[in-house]
């Protein structure tokens, strides 16, 4: 089989199937499991219950205030790692994980146009809904408050 396979996916291929990177995948694959299993449910637990019914800063008519640059650093390590945290979540929709969940989490840590609708549309799914309240149950914390899905 491996002789009908071009050069560089027998490459690919002979180097994934070394035991370093194997061992180093199955590694992976269960530090993100237990990951997810611990710390998914530890964030969702962590949001408060009004997080989807709470007015936006602009439909306040609060103004943006300048931050300062150690903010905006911080503010961008937070998308680099919201970004990460969406990546294992779409490798756990294949691998073992909360895949849902996790790339939920992730837009709780990313910045972007339509964050609060999107994530309102998710939140719109039974399914999603039940199983959030249902950790936050568990954790001793109020259910979510269901806001607006447009």
């Amino acid at each position: 089989m491996m002789e009908r396979l071009p050069a560089w996916a027998q490459t690919c291929l002979h180097w994934l199937l070394t035991p370093h990177v194997l061992v180093v995948l199955s590694v992976g694959s269960v530090a993100m499991f237990v990951l997810s299993v611990v710390g998914v449910p530890w964030f969702f637990a962590r949001v408060p219950a009004d997080y989807f019914t709470r007015r936006e800063r602009g439909e306040l008519g609060m103004r943006t205030v300048h931050q300062p640059g150690w903010r905006v650093a911080l503010r961008v390590l937070k998308n680099i790692l919201g970004a990460v945290v969406f990546m294992a979540g779409v490798a756990m929709l294949v691998l073992p994980g909360q895949g849902v969940l996790t790339i939920l989490a992730s837009l709780f840590l990313v910045d972007f146009p339509g964050k609060r609708r999107l994530q309102r549309r998710i939140l719109a799914l039974k399914p999603v809904f039940r199983t959030l309240n249902r950790l936050r149950q568990r954790a001793g914390r109020a259910p979510l408050e269901r806001g607006s899905s447009g």
